[in-house]
């Protein structure tokens, strides 16, 4: 009895929570002012602005979801291993799979992490050049 009382009150805490920060989230991104002033700041400092509609920007974008999605596949693959090692009951063939998949899991995101800063620093060094 006291459990479902502690889930129910834990369950209408995070509802209450989730529905006034994301109030705040609505009301920023409803403002554009927000944004105007850094082009504002960053027009005011020297800076050129970038139309949002260009050929980098865009690659940009496409990229940052790229790095978003193969992040959701590991934690997704990450998950996967732990359950089968967690359910392999002492079965060394399901325990080695689940190893080897955490392996190359890792590898995968060391590869996708080390593509995605070359990126970035390529990125910046011909900004400023």
């Amino acid at each position: 009895m006291i459990m479902k009382k502690v889930f129910y009150f834990t369950v209408g805490i995070i509802l209450f929570s989730n529905l006034f920060f994301n109030a705040n989230i609505i009301k920023i991104s409803a403002a554009s002012s927000f944004w105007d002033g850094f082009d504002k700041t960053g027009g005011a400092i020297g800076y050129k602005l970038t139309d949002p509609r260009s050929l980098p920007q865009k690659i940009g974008k496409v990229l940052n979801i790229a790095t978003v999605f193969l992040g959701v596949v590991f934690l997704g693959l990450m998950i996967y291993a732990g359950y089968l090692w967690m359910l392999a009951r002492g079965n060394e063939q399901e325990v080695e799979k689940a190893k080897n998949i955490i392996i190359y899991t890792v590898i995968g995101l060391v590869a996708v992490l080390g593509a995605y800063s070359i990126t970035q620093l390529m990125a910046t060094l011909w900004v400023k050049s």
